[in-house]
């Protein structure tokens, strides 16, 4: 564990109880005791420090205070030990350029079909540790029933809060509730300003590349992702009556989970590495 993510409970106050299986798991598995301090990330996405005061049967006490100055500023976060301190980090802490293509990423928020059986885990906790800002879970045609959705969130939210913890990840991601295709057009609507939406299609439908659809450097992207099967046609035309663009990963089959993954991958890379783009066709 690079941090622990504060449950969603704490009151924002400069202590913070716990028990059960948070409990549990820094003072049995990580074998931390009284005294010990660790990083955190609230719910919020703000960056804490924590230091345990007391313990007891699987119950303990912090005490959670702001730390805007943690490694996380130099993209590094050591495991969480006892008795294993932080190695020194080259060029913490100096003012300098940064690197190319470490600029400010667009917000990203998936929304995938809901998938069968732990595929959807899967993609929340790659999701999570990518630094995805929120995963919508998708009621659509092809996916399983909304009244099966809605009893799975909070795992998947459980499923998050681990992939934030063991990554280290600086964005707090949210699991929300399931939705329909419409009901996402209408709460996120694809024309807004800052805001570009995708849709990966089995289909070469897409009109651009996701280069050229990222060139304006949105503010937040909303990339769609159908289940097993796909969107069905009428969803394709909600999708696109959104404002939402087609986007295309190639010309083979690639599993639900794969394209979700996949998805993700592609658009934090070419968001990330924005700045160092050719601007020229060729090279002479």
């Amino acid at each position: 564990m690079r941090q622990f993510v504060l449950p969603g409970r704490w009151d924002g106050g400069p202590a913070c109880e716990l028990e059960g299986r948070d409990a549990r798991r820094l003072l049995s598995v990580l074998r931390l005791s009284p005294g010990d301090s660790f990083p955190a990330i609230g719910p919020d996405g703000a960056q804490y420090s924590c230091r345990i005061e007391s313990a007891g049967r699987g119950r303990l006490t912090l005490s959670v205070a702001p730390d805007p100055g943690s490694l996380a500023s130099a993209g590094y976060r050591p495991d969480v030990r006892a008795g294993r301190p932080a190695p020194a980090v080259a060029g913490a802490g100096a003012v300098g350029p940064s690197p190319a293509g470490s600029g400010a990423a667009p917000r990203l928020i998936l929304a995938v079909g809901m998938l069968k059986g732990s595929k959807l885990d899967d993609v929340v906790r790659i999701a999570a540790e990518a630094g995805v800002e929120a995963v919508v879970p998708l009621c659509t045609a092809r996916s399983i029933p909304r009244d099966h959705a809605d009893g799975r969130v909070e795992r998947l939210r459980r499923v998050a809060a681990e992939a934030i913890g063991q990554s280290g990840s600086a964005v707090a991601t949210r699991v929300e509730p399931p939705a329909t295709v419409a009901e996402l057009c209408a709460a996120r609507p694809a024309r807004a300003v800052g805001r570009l939406g995708l849709f990966f299609h089995e289909a070469p439908l897409a009109q651009s590349s996701i280069h050229r659809y990222c060139t304006d450097v949105p503010d937040e992207i909303v990339a769609c992702v159908g289940p097993e099967g796909g969107f069905d046609d009428a969803e394709v035309g909600a999708l696109s009556d959104g404002g939402y663009e087609a986007a295309w990963l190639g010309p083979t089959v690639l599993r639900a989970e794969t394209a979700a993954i996949f998805a993700v991958a592609s658009l934090r890379i070419v968001c990330l590495e924005r700045s160092s783009w050719s601007t020229t066709e060729s090279r002479e």
